[in-house]
Parts: C-alpha cells; sequence; structure tokens
C-alpha cells in the first residue's frame, strides 16, 4: 500500500522562492505536503507544516528542524546515488497518483535545476514543477491543458529529439513536426481554452506561464 494513498501530494525543496504568498496558496490546497531535505527551511518561513520530512539533512536550517521535532522524518547517509527530491518521489508515486507539485525545485544550483527538469521525464503528465507565474511537466504521448487566449507555452525537447509533434489551439501550430536542438518552440500562444498536444516518440517539456 503506497505511503500516502492521496491522488494529489505536494513537495517542497530548497530553491528559491519568489512570491512566498502565492505559492503558500497553492501548496493549501494540496491534502499532504512533504518537505525534501532543505525544504523544510521554506516550511518554516511559510508557516506551513509537512506531514513528512525525508533526506540527509544537509541542506535543512537545525534550528528550524526543532520547531518540527514532532513530525516523521525518513533520513538517508550524505554519499548516495540520489538526490532527495528523486528518494521523495520513489517514495509517495503510486500508480493511482493524480498529480504530484513540486515547489521551490527552479534556480539556485544549476545543476540541481537541470536534474529536476530530467526528473519530469520519469513521470510524463503526473509529475509538475512548480513557480509563482509557471508550470512545468513532460509529455511523451498526449495532455490537454487549461489555457486562455494568448497564455503562452514552450514546446522545449528533453532527452533527445522528440518526433511526430502535433498541437491544437496554438497561434503557430505543428504538425506532424520534429523539436531538437536546432528547433525548439519557445513562447508559443493558445487560441482558447484548452489546447492539446500528442508526440509520437520522445519527451517534450512544457511550460506553462500563468
Amino acid at each position: 500500500m503506497p505511503m500516502f494513498p492521496d491522488t494529489r501530494i505536494a513537495i517542497i525543496c530548497n530553491a528559491p522562492i519568489e512570491n512566498v504568498a502565492k505559492i503558500k496558496e497553492k501548496i493549501k490546497n494540496f491534502p499532504v505536503l512533504i518537505a525534501a531535505d532543505g525544504g523544510i527551511n521554506h516550511c518554516f518561513k511559510l508557516g506551513i507544516r509537512p506531514d513528512l520530512i525525508v533526506g540527509d539533512f544537509d541542506s535543512a536550517n537545525p534550528t528550524f528542524l526543532k520547531d518540527f521535532n514532532d513530525i516523521p522524518e525518513k533520513r538517508y547517509p550524505k554519499d548516495k546515488d540520489k538526490t532527495d527530491l528523486e528518494i521523495v518521489l520513489e517514495l509517495v508515486y503510486h500508480a493511482h497518483i493524480e498529480a504530484i507539485s513540486i515547489f521551490g525545485a527552479l534556480g539556485g544550483r544549476t545543476d540541481h535545476t537541470l536534474g529536476n527538469l530530467i526528473l519530469l521525464s520519469r513521470y510524463p503528465g503526473k509529475v509538475f514543477l512548480e513557480t509563482d507565474n509557471e508550470r512545468l511537466f513532460v509529455i511523451d504521448r498526449q495532455a490537454e491543458i487549461a489555457t486562455y487566449p494568448n497564455q503562452l507555452i514552450s514546446l522545449i525537447p528533453l532527452n533527445g529529439p522528440v518526433t511526430g509533434i502535433d498541437t491544437k489551439n496554438l497561434k503557430w501550430e505543428l504538425k506532424n513536426e520534429t523539436l531538437d536542438k536546432q528547433f525548439i518552440g519557445i513562447s508559443n500562444e493558445a487560441q482558447g481554452q484548452r489546447v492539446t498536444i500528442s508526440v509520437k516518440k520522445g519527451d517534450l517539456l512544457c511550460c506553462v506561464n500563468d
């Protein structure tokens, strides 16, 4: 049985968060919140309590941790083959999950940011990276996105070329197109209340601006 049977889970990491008030409001919509290591620092500053703390605790402020000494913890050694976020995802992901949204995972260290983007391709359409004004996820088959007119949507190939891309209701439509390092789709625009994107092969990173 999954550790958390809920179908919607939020994870908070340690990268910078700009609009803390907006992120706090987004997190409040999730029934479960997990702090990945230094994500506990954000929890303390935001005045929210996670349901679980996971990591090697190398970036968690010890003073803040004391305030959460009643929260369950899963500690791991610092010398390990996976990041704290990888471990959290493996702990909580299950077949019936609706969405896992990750906050505080973009910005700060470039290597962590790139690694977190690649992690999305392990859970296409299920795991999302969110900031106060954007949502990122990977499409490996098809996705239907609720939009508003002129909302910015960027499509970027991840882990190599993406072929057989078809879109509907974008300003610049793609019809059986290929995106690769020579051709990426930055700042396309939604033309209505719903956009459909499908791919035949590859991992397509979709960036939706709020």
